[in-house]
């Protein structure tokens, strides 16, 4: 036994060998496992190891400094953008940097730098005795960029332009969402514009980089004829985060809006899905939502949403969040078309034409027989819808058939398109709900000049 007061020396040099014995078991069980994962990830040990036994590493995976990276790259022909650099916590210790760095081929004969690969660093310390830190190579992208006519499809849907072509359009830049993105990785953008006329239409790819695999991958495609780039939006807590694309062409608003959801997968375990107007959010079958739902496919927004809200109102606590944000994504639109038809516009067609989008089809007829010196112009309006008026009265008239309001503006389109004899002949095949509305579209019609009402060759539909 030792002498009380004695520090025993002897055990205490047993504990520490036996616990450094212990701690370098469990380190070369670590570093073997890295090995056998990713030998790059430990490539700094080199330093330390006998030449004979250093780990390989290729040209191209051996560590370099972020000059030489673009001293690389311009032997190559290419160069390199903006780095992106990606700090990730790590408890207890220095926060993980990577760096996302674009690589682009200049521009030829005028045109634009063209992005080519989208490739991750990682900062690594002490890589080699004459580098204290260097980047090495995780991952890349290889950029198949997007067609022509991808990029202009919602100007060709909404005939404002006709087909485009099939040729490849350029990546210009790339850039990384802050703003409300999603803090489990790093979010951005590669993109570009095409020009199309006096405006621009803006188009990209969503990448994320998840720094904790380093697996990198495209998300989603999109195009905004209003030159917009996409954003994330708030969310009420509990939802899903979610990424809106604007594809309004014109006065006909059109939002996509994505929801970020969970799915089983290793290296990116989500996915952007799109939120659907085609079937009901509600867990129990509602003829009514079903029926907002359609309204709002037809682009009656504001009734669609009053319909919603009714219906939110009577079922209550069986109100899921699927169905909120479905109304929330008609509540988007509705603000727009609702807007227009309220602010004040020079030209008393495009007045109507705002009125008629967002289903104020009363206020319409007013301005139709209050403008007896303009009536070419909301004529012409008709004249040349590309179906957007008609699909909202195909719409309209399917709920009520006997519609009076709603009729007259089938009528008035008819006749633009296609003559009054025409318009009058299919007005009275129609069921009436109010003789004294029919006797005033028909009034109407035997007004206006028969040089406007000619025939006309009709829009498509």
């Amino acid at each position: 036994m030792p002498k009380q007061g004695r520090v025993p020396w002897g055990s205490i040099g047993i504990f520490v060998a036996i616990a450094s014995a212990a701690g370098l078991v469990a380190s070369s069980a670590w570093l073997s496992t890295q090995f056998i994962i990713d030998p790059r990830s430990i490539v700094w040990l080199n330093q330390y190891l006998p030449k004979q036994a250093r780990i390989p590493v290729s040209a191209w995976d051996d560590p370099k400094t972020l000059k030489e990276i673009q001293s690389d790259l311009r032997r190559a022909g290419l160069f390199a953008g903006e780095p992106i650099r990606v700090e990730t916590p790590i408890k207890g210790k220095k926060p993980q940097t990577d760096l996302l760095i674009p690589v682009f081929q200049s521009a030829q004969e005028g045109g634009d730098d063209r992005l080519k690969e989208l490739r991750a660093y990682r900062l690594v310390l002490n890589p080699t005795p004459h580098k204290k830190e260097a980047l090495q190579f995780v991952n890349q992208i290889e950029i198949l960029e997007l067609r022509e006519d991808f990029v202009t499809e919602p100007l060709v849907r909404s005939r404002v332009i006709n087909p485009s072509s099939d040729r490849p359009v350029p990546f210009t830049m790339v850039q990384r969402f802050e703003d409300r993105a999603p803090r489990n990785g790093a979010w951005l953008t590669m993109n570009g514009k095409l020009q199309q006329g006096d405006s621009s239409i803006a188009y990209g790819q969503v990448v994320y980089y998840n720094p904790i695999t380093t697996a990198m991958s495209v998300m989603l495609s999109w195009t905004s004829p209003e030159g917009e780039l996409p954003s994330w939006q708030a969310v009420p807590k509990g939802r899903p985060a979610e990424f809106v694309v604007n594809q309004t062409v014109g006065l006909e608003p059109d939002f996509q809006v994505y929801q970020l959801r969970s799915v089983k997968r290793k290296n990116v375990p989500f996915q952007l899905q799109p939120i659907s107007l085609s079937e009901s959010g509600l867990k129990q079958e509602n003829g009514a939502f079903v029926d907002a739902l359609f309204l709002a496919r037809s682009g009656l927004w504001s009734t669609a949403l009053e319909y919603m809200q009714s219906v939110k109102r009577q079922v209550g606590l069986d109100w899921t969040q699927n169905a909120q944000a479905q109304m929330d994504l008609v509540a988007r639109h509705a603000k727009v078309t609702k807007a227009q038809a309220e602010q004040p516009w020079a030209n008393v067609g495009q007045q109507v034409l705002a009125n008629l989008l967002d289903g104020r089809w009363e206020r319409a007829a007013q301005l139709v027989q209050n403008s007896t010196s303009d009536r070419t112009e909301i004529l012409d309006v008709l004249k040349f819808d590309p179906g957007r008026v008609q699909r909202r009265i195909n719409a309209a008239l399917n709920f009520d058939p006997t519609r009076s309001e709603v009729q007259l503006w089938a009528a008035l389109r008819l006749a633009a398109q296609q003559g009054k004899p025409s318009a009058i002949a299919w007005l009275s095949k129609q069921p009436s709900d109010s003789g004294v509305r029919r006797a005033q579209t028909v009034k109407l019609l035997n007004e206006l000049d028969l040089m406007t009402l000619g025939t006309v060759t009709p829009a498509k539909n």
